[in-house]
């Protein structure tokens, strides 16, 4: 099942354009960057204005731009099509009549999700290292608490970055595929799961609701930027992994527990 759901997913045009789209990224920011120069926006680790002194920034500059918006976009209309969209398209019964368990059908589900979410962060990283060093130079890397690096370990650290990125996006994962259970409409599953991302980054800039912010599944999404700094301080990626884990647990089992009290009628 895993390796038919993993072929249909990738086989899709809806994948395919997600991917272009994806990938494209940090070469037209790489190309805007080489040509106007990068700025300073004056929040968090400043990823763009680093780009144009080593190859490796441009990665991290494409997937901190990517995260707040387009990372998530991607990843819910992925997860929240998971049963949604099987419903929509009437073959939602057939896989049931399978012999296959609902719970097992949805683990396939997450699963499939999940390596989604890896594909997009690795690849972004891939693509962007490639128009780095297309772009600009490669040396010695500057990190954010001053000390520099080699240009391999620069590498590494970026490929690590991107796996966390990967873990602080579960939440989303897990969010889409639990409304993915109440709807038949992809659309308004999507729109649901991306409208909790938009919420929780809007809460986070309040200060007055400060208190629920450690619960928030954005609220750690920056904590990849602390992999460049010397000694690696632990404490918000240990954070973030344990809030995507509860938010994961938690939408899982408020979709399974959806899911298999569900009728089935498309």
């Amino acid at each position: 099942m895993l390796a038919s759901e993993f072929s249909l997913l990738f086989r899709r045009r809806r994948t395919k354009v997600l991917l272009v789209l994806l990938f494209l990224a940090p070469w037209l920011m790489g190309y805007l960057i080489f040509q106007f120069g990068g700025g300073n926006g004056g929040h968090g680790p400043n990823f763009v204005s680093m780009v144009t002194h080593n190859a490796v920034f441009l990665v991290l500059a494409s997937s901190s731009s990517l995260l707040p918006l387009l990372f998530p976009l991607a990843v819910s209309l992925i997860a929240s099509d998971s049963i949604a969209g099987e419903a929509s398209l009437g073959t939602l019964r057939y896989l049931l009549i399978a012999p296959v368990s609902r719970f097992k059908l949805l683990i396939s589900k997450l699963l499939i999700a999940l390596v989604f979410v890896l594909v997009i962060n690795v690849g972004v990283a891939v693509s962007g290292l490639v128009a780095g060093m297309v772009f600009f130079p490669m040396g010695r890397v500057l990190l954010l608490s001053g000390q520099t690096t080699s240009f391999a370990h620069g590498v590494i650290l970026v490929f690590l970055a991107s796996l966390l990125i990967s873990v602080s996006l579960v939440s989303v994962v897990g969010i889409g595929l639990a409304i993915s259970t109440f709807t038949d409409i992809p659309v308004g599953a999507t729109l649901g799961a991306l409208g909790v991302v938009i919420l929780s980054e809007i809460l986070s800039n309040i200060t007055q609701v400060r208190g629920i912010w450690p619960l928030l599944p954005t609220n750690y999404w920056m904590s990849f930027s602390d992999l460049f700094r010397v000694p690696i301080p632990l404490g918000r990626i240990e954070k973030d992994f344990i809030n995507q884990g509860i938010w994961l647990a938690f939408a899982f089992s408020l979709a399974l527990a959806r899911f298999q009290s569900k009728d089935i009628t498309s």
